[in-house]
């Protein structure tokens, strides 16, 4: 979707504002997806959301072939895909502690994270070839198709889930209950913080189509490999933390995590070399993947299950709404200061709030968690 806007309009701008027109129903609807989380069966709730997420691919490469495509229809497509996902995503993430027990919840994340990782990484490269042979339509259908393989998936899980409070818990008072655990807890609202600070200044997926095309000069394949040249270091981190086990300073390590991120930002910023331009991008996968596993671990086990979807909610509002409130700002940093000058700013404003951070919550840095640390 990036890639045909910036075809249709030439404005960094008008990408920066696709992440904006998915940020914005994310925020509003992500606690609404929590309070079902907690309410209703999740699983039969993520069923219905892929339904909805596989219509709207459908419509968009429909669209594209019959030559309909426009940077509005590219709004409002982004605007039903941030519906839908927001009423899915505490589902999926407060799951997942039913699913194994509690001591493997380290390794399950990071094994999650390599499964994950694996179709980002190709998922990129071949979508580069496609959009250069086939174009977009091709794009939107193969993704299309990828909503019904997650939904078999659901169909098929056999787990039994812990089936929710029932409709009554939808209400004001459920949510001011979720606000004030997570606002109390002093561990999980500063990471929450930490973690929204840095993907929204050091987020320069957005600039991705820039570098491809005018300054690293790759064009669609370029553009693939360094969409996934971040989910290469993602897997290898991922996979090094379910094969290695827990960590034994979980604080530590979240800070050197986002530091390497923060550092590699503001080093692929000024560079014009391919190959180390998607090293750099390899640093930034690594750096923000160690630190991701380790928030989501702490966060899932210091929550009751029964808060456990509106605190999921919660913190992806913060995990998501950052990256793409990001997306808009190294957009409109980019259209006022060029592509290199938007990511510069944002990897040194990523390790100015990472220093702040550590200032004002020295725990954090010492912070163990006693349930899954060794030693």
């Amino acid at each position: 979707m990036a890639w045909q806007i910036y075809e249709l309009t030439n404005s960094p701008l008008q990408i920066g504002l696709l992440g904006v027109a998915r940020a914005l129903p994310q925020i509003a609807l992500l606690l609404v997806g929590g309070l079902l989380a907690d309410a209703v069966d999740r699983r039969k709730l993520m069923m219905c959301t892929q339904m909805g997420l596989f219509c709207v691919s459908t419509t968009l490469a429909w669209l594209t072939l019959a030559g309909k495509a426009s940077p509005h229809m590219l709004y409002i497509a982004t605007v039903f895909l941030a519906f839908f996902t927001s009423l899915e995503q505490p589902s999926r993430q407060s799951m997942i502690p039913n699913l194994v027990p509690r001591p493997l919840l380290a390794q399950a994340l990071a094994l999650q994270g390599t499964q994950r990782y694996v179709p980002i990484i190709a998922g990129p490269s071949i979508a580069g070839v496609v959009l250069a042979v086939w174009g977009p339509a091709a794009c939107y259908s193969v993704d299309a198709c990828s909503w019904l393989a997650m939904l078999a998936a659901l169909i098929l899980l056999r787990a039994k889930i812990p089936q929710g409070g029932g409709w009554k818990n939808i209400s004001l008072a459920s949510l001011h209950e979720g606000l004030q655990f997570v606002w109390s807890h002093g561990v999980i609202f500063p990471l929450m913080v930490l973690d929204f600070s840095a993907t929204f200044f050091g987020n320069v997926r957005g600039l991705f189509p820039i570098y491809a095309r005018d300054i690293l000069f790759v064009g669609p394949k370029g553009l693939g490999i360094l969409y996934a040249a971040r989910a290469v270091g993602s897997l290898i981190a991922a996979a090094s933390m379910a094969l290695f086990g827990p960590v034994r300073h979980d604080g530590r390590w979240i800070f050197f995590g986002i530091g390497i991120y923060g550092i590699s930002t503001v080093l692929f910023s000024g560079s014009q070399v391919f190959w180390f331009s998607v090293l750099m991008l390899t640093l930034t996968g690594a750096g923000d993947t160690i630190s991701s596993i380790l928030r989501s671990t702490i966060n899932q086990l210091s929550t009751p299950d029964e808060l456990r979807g509106r605190m999921s909610s919660i913190n992806s509002i913060f995990t998501s709404s950052g990256p793409q409130l990001g997306q808009f700002e190294s957009g409109l940093v980019a259209a006022w200061l060029g592509a290199p000058g938007s990511a510069l700013t944002g990897g040194i404003a990523t390790l100015f709030v990472l220093a702040i951070v550590a200032g004002i919550f020295p725990k954090l840095r010492r912070f163990r968690n006693a349930h899954f640390s060794m030693g």
